[in-house]
């Protein structure tokens, strides 16, 4: 059984098994508090667990530990982990407490000489910086490491000597453009693509949307936590509640699709056969539902914001809800102001 804590009188007590354990355990954690007992559990398991995977050597102190070492102990996910294993041959041997932020950035470039500084930050600065910061929650004296991005003046210069622009806007879906798509579409891709363009989710999300998820009869469905963000029910339109009542699950799942991964071959498909621009899923749905707010139906941002899940109404402005008229719309402004005043175009009354 695995470790668990449990209460004889007044006192907490810890029984049980785990990896890094040999032995069954059953002890007393001497405290009468609850949450101190649950603190104790997790150190013990984090202990254990460092054992399991390192060995009875394993380091326990910041001066020991190498960044390859770290690595071990930090549960990285499939992307992180490919990353990673382009990392640990640079930096794999030295102490976790000798790299710097310096050192961090300078790696992006060396490992990714032709790529634009985005990509160095999230395939080297961002990963360093995750198995680091574990391992200062994890190993004694093991300093958290802080360090910014690329400044936009090194993007520049990267996107300059790389001639590529980096940051390219995003076009993001329309009615007009999701219509088309689910002419061609399966019904599975096509209520996805719904999905996303009125509620703003996102793809990892939504693909992992269950039978048992759905409340149909409320109008809503509960959608998983992602990005930080917990799981919370969303409210359907009337047209994508009639579209999720028709549509028979697969695989277990609501959409038909494992993972995002196996959505994006087919979804270029259908933009082929439509006849239509390609627009990714995330650039469709949530950059869609952004913009169809905001922009074309002029939402107030703070009630859009809430409703897609966003942190605050400015990550909304600044990437979500992409202008669509450039700048004719506010010289239009201009000139529909000098003529509703009365004053010639080109013409500026001086003050006496």
């Amino acid at each position: 059984m695995p470790l668990e804590i449990y209460q004889r009188g007044r006192t907490w007590w810890i029984r049980g098994r785990t990896d890094g354990i040999d032995v069954y355990i059953k002890r007393s954690l001497k405290t009468s508090e609850e949450a101190v007992a649950n603190t104790k559990l997790r150190e013990i398991e984090r202990k254990a667990q460092q054992r399991a995977i390192l060995g009875e050597d394993a380091p326990t102190e910041a001066d020991e530990l190498t960044f390859a070492a770290a690595v071990m102990i930090y549960d990285a996910k499939p992307a992180d982990a490919n990353y990673l294993m382009k990392i640990i041959p640079e930096i794999g041997h030295m102490k976790v407490k000798d790299i710097t932020p310096k050192l961090v950035r300078g790696l992006g470039k060396k490992i990714y000489p032709k790529n634009a500084t985005d990509t160095r930050r999230r395939q080297v600065v961002s990963p360093i910086c995750a198995v680091i910061n574990n391992a200062h929650e994890n190993v004694k004296g093991v300093p958290a490491i802080r360090l910014k991005g690329y400044t936009s003046t090194e993007r520049v210069a990267q996107d300059e000597a790389r001639g590529k622009q980096s940051l390219q806007e995003k076009t993001p879906g329309s009615w007009e453009w999701l219509d088309k798509f689910q002419g061609e579409a399966n019904q599975y891709m096509g209520a996805l693509a719904l999905f996303m363009f009125t509620t703003g989710a996102r793809i990892s999300q939504s693909v992992q949307v269950k039978p048992d998820d759905l409340d149909l009869k409320n109008g809503r469905l509960w959608l998983p936590a992602s990005k930080g963000h917990q799981g919370q029910y969303v409210e359907l339109i009337p047209e994508m509640i009639v579209t999720l009542a028709k549509l028979k699950p697969r695989g277990g799942r609501v959409f038909g699709y494992k993972s995002r991964h196996s959505v994006y071959g087919p979804w270029q498909t259908a933009c082929k056969n439509a006849g239509i621009e390609y627009i990714a899923p995330h650039a469709a749905g949530r950059h869609g539902f952004g913009t169809e707010t905001v922009v074309r139906q002029n939402l107030n941002p703070v009630d859009v914001a809430k409703a897609g899940r966003w942190s605050s109404p400015r990550i909304l402005l600044d990437t979500y809800a992409h202008s669509e008229e450039g700048s004719a719309n506010v010289r239009d402004a201009f000139t529909r102001r000098k003529t509703d005043s009365g004053t010639k175009p080109g013409h500026i009354k001086r003050v006496k």
